[in-house]
Formats: structure tokens, C-alpha cells, sequence
């Protein structure tokens, strides 16, 4: 019965009731929207950065550090083969490839670019490139000379498939070396810097143009994104009780720029949480503090009548109850339906340091319309405390003299 008592006053009292239920439904469905977006950037932003890095990376402390000017930081083939066997006891462990990479100067004709050359595993199953080939053909096994640069390089140098380059690094031992190289393919990525400073090689080739048979790094490939911690923690106790002095690093921890824009995206929807909320929280307040002030005799009359403390206190986050869950999940349809729509237009922008647009999309899931309704509706409940504390404190005799 006593919900169905502040029912009825709702009821009463329609035109505050539909405006206060657009309210909540409005902030609601903006924390909809928001939230979507910021999951649906959050999660193309995390798939780019592990096409990049891979989900794990084994390395020597000093090569994270940068604290070393020579090579001492390579790994050596019998290391890599016991690495190997603590790599398969991982239960999320689906393979793992190779890496070396090293500094160097590309010429083309009269022009040059200082890039990162990226000597790599062709067709391991795990992190073939940098990108997606553009043009041309991936690195094969068999390559010696080949080498695949990015498209902005290739805008900026002028070059196609097929055109020659000579390539000048710093060998393990010290000395200079120059070797010629074919563009076997053009790259594309969505960071600019990527396609411009990073080269792809064979590691064989890589290996035998920096004179080691060693590698940086251990790029590791698991079964989905929610056993990268977990795996790393296993992976990284294992060596430790093997005695290897490697670290291993996630692909989040690999990427500065990740970690800053997701806490951007944690700091704008939370601003906005908090904006929704004490929105939501004053106007229902004031909603239900008029409708106190408009209601003393009637609470009088209660009180008179034989209802107790308790049973006033209950009326007013009834009141704000009802309100709370039909405007939220108002607010949640409302928000899935615009979602919906936006994803159908598909709207396209072109983010900071990236070549190609990307496309706007708001991501609808049970996380993002239920996040949304707590906030509507906790924000909604609490505004009716203090209408409900005032008014189980009133006094009968002071409540009926109210004209």
C-alpha cells in the first residue's frame, strides 16, 4: 500500500511529475551516449595499440629502461629457447614471435629519413606487420633485401613498389654498414609517426646486417585482451624462478599515449557523471520539496490518522523511487535509440596524429545502459531524503494549522 500512495500522488500531480521525469531521462540518456562513445574509442584505441605491440613483451630490464648505449640488452638463442618452455605452461598462451630492432638512416636518392627498423618473423601467426599492406606483398622467408616502409614515408621520399633504398646502421660490434634494399610492400597505420619512422625487415636479414644472432624482445600472443594481466603475472614469476632477468610488459604499459587517453576518457565521463548527478539530485529535490510544502495538511491529516514517523519518512523516497526507475529506463531507451541512429549515419572524423578517419560509433551494451540507470537513479533516491527527514519530523498540531 505504501507504494501505491505516492503513485497516486505522482499522479496528482502530472505536470511536475512528466518534468521531472524528463529530467532524469535526459541525464540519463547523455550518460548513455557518452559512456557508449567513450567504450567504443576506448576499445578501437586498445585493438590498435596490440596490433602494434602485441598483448605481451619479454625484454631485458635495461631495454625498457633505456639505459644502455651498446646491445648488451639482446637475448640469445639458448635463452630463447627456454623461454619458450614456460611460454607453452601458460594457459593463454597462443604463440609468440620475434623481434630485434635497431636505429638506422634510409636513403633515397638525395633525400633521407632516420627511422626505426623493425626486423620481424614473416607470416608468424602472431604480429606479421606494423599495419595492413597497402600495396605490394608481405615479407616473405625467403626475403634478404626486402623491406616494407610505411605510406607516409613513401608520400614523403617519393617512393613506390619496387624502388631501391640504401639503409646505414651501427653493427653490435661498433662498426657501419650500408646495404641495399627493394620496397616489397607500402604499410598502412593509423599513427602517422608509425608509418613514417618504422621499416620492416626479415629478422634473419636484421640479424645479419646488426652482426648478432640475438633478439630485443619476445612478443607474446594470448587467447583474448582480459588475460593480459593475469598471464603477465604468471609469465613474470615463472622467470623469476628461473632466474632470467627479463621483464614483462603489457601492451598498455607499452604505450604512454594509451595510457593518457584512457584517462582522459575516465576523467571526462566522470565529470560528467558528476554533472548528471547533481543536476538530477537539486531539481528532483526542489521538485520534492514543493510538493512537502504543498502536501502539509494532508501529512497532518496522516499523522492524525495514526501513521507513524516511519510510515511518512517512507512516502517521499517512494516518491523519488518511482520517479528514479521510470525516468531512468526512459532515459535508457532513449539513449539505446539515439545510439542506435548515430551508428546507422555513421559519421567520420579524423583524430589527432592519425591518417584516416575513423568512424564515429557509440557502443550499447549491458556496462553502458546500466552505469547510466544507476547514476539516474541513485542520484534520483538520494534528492528524496531530505523532503522525507523534514517531513517525519513535523509536528501533527503544526502540520494541520498550514492553510
Amino acid at each position: 500500500m505504501w507504494l501505491l500512495v505516492p503513485l497516486r500522488s505522482l499522479w496528482r500531480n502530472r505536470r511536475r511529475t512528466l518534468l521531472s521525469i524528463a529530467v532524469i531521462s535526459l541525464g540519463t540518456a547523455i550518460s548513455l551516449v557518452v559512456f557508449g562513445f567513450v567504450e567504443s574509442s576506448r576499445g578501437v584505441l586498445q585493438q590498435t595499440t596490440v596490433e602494434q605491440f602485441g598483448y605481451l613483451q619479454l625484454a631485458a630490464p635495461a631495454l625498457w629502461a633505456e639505459t644502455t648505449d651498446g646491445y648488451d640488452y639482446l637475448i640469445d638463442p639458448e635463452t630463447i629457447d627456454r623461454v619458450d618452455a614456460i611460454l607453452e605452461d601458460e594457459p593463454s598462451f597462443v604463440g609468440r614471435t620475434l623481434r630485434l630492432q635497431f636505429p638506422g638512416l634510409l636513403a633515397a636518392g638525395n633525400r633521407t629519413q632516420v627511422v626505426e627498423a623493425t626486423a620481424i618473423e614473416p607470416k608468424n601467426g602472431v604480429l606479421d606487420t606494423v599495419g595492413t599492406i597497402l600495396e605490394g606483398r608481405n615479407l616473405a622467408e625467403e626475403d634478404t633485401a626486402a623491406v616494407l616502409i610505411g605510406r607516409s614515408l613513401a608520400d614523403r621520399l617519393s617512393l613506390e613498389v619496387g624502388d631501391p633504398l640504401i639503409f646505414t646502421l651501427t653493427t653490435v660490434a661498433g662498426a657501419y654498414n650500408a646495404t641495399p634494399l627493394l620496397i616489397a610492400g607500402i604499410y598502412q597505420f593509423q599513427s602517422e609517426q608509425v608509418e613514417l619512422r618504422t621499416i620492416s625487415l626479415p629478422l634473419r636479414f636484421g640479424q645479419r646486417l646488426l652482426g648478432t644472432g640475438g633478439i630485443d624482445r619476445v612478443i607474446v600472443g594470448l587467447d583474448r585482451l582480459a588475460s593480459t594481466d593475469p598471464a603477465r603475472s604468471r609469465i613474470q614469476a615463472a622467470l623469476d624462478r628461473e632466474g632470467f632477468d627479463l621483464e614483462v610488459k603489457t601492451w598498455y604499459a607499452l604505450s604512454p599515449f594509451y595510457t593518457q587517453l584512457s584517462g582522459y576518457f575516465d576523467a571526462l565521463f566522470g565529470f560528467l557523471s558528476l554533472a548528471v548527478t547533481v543536476l538530477v539530485f537539486f531539481i528532483i529535490l526542489q521538485v520534492l520539496t514543493l510538493a512537502f510544502l504543498e502536501r502539509t495538511r494532508e501529512i497532518g491529516t496522516l499523522r492524525a490518522l495514526g501513521t507513524t514517523r516511519a510510515g511518512v519518512f517512507r512516502l517521499f523516497p517512494a516518491e523519488s523511487g518511482w520517479l528514479a526507475i521510470v525516468g531512468s529506463l526512459i532515459g535508457v531507451a532513449g539513449g539505446v535509440l539515439f545510439s542506435l541512429v548515430f551508428n546507422a549515419v555513421g559519421i567520420e572524423w579524423r583524430p589527432p596524429g592519425t591518417v584516416d578517419p575513423v568512424t564515429f560509433s557509440v557502443t550499447v551494451s549491458p556496462m553502458t545502459a546500466g552505469i547510466p540507470f544507476l547514476i539516474g537513479t541513485v542520484s534520483t533516491l538520494i534528492s528524496g531524503l531530505f523532503p522525507s527527514a523534514r517531513t517525519s519530523r513535523i509536528r501533527v498540531v503544526d502540520a494541520l494549522r498550514v492553510e
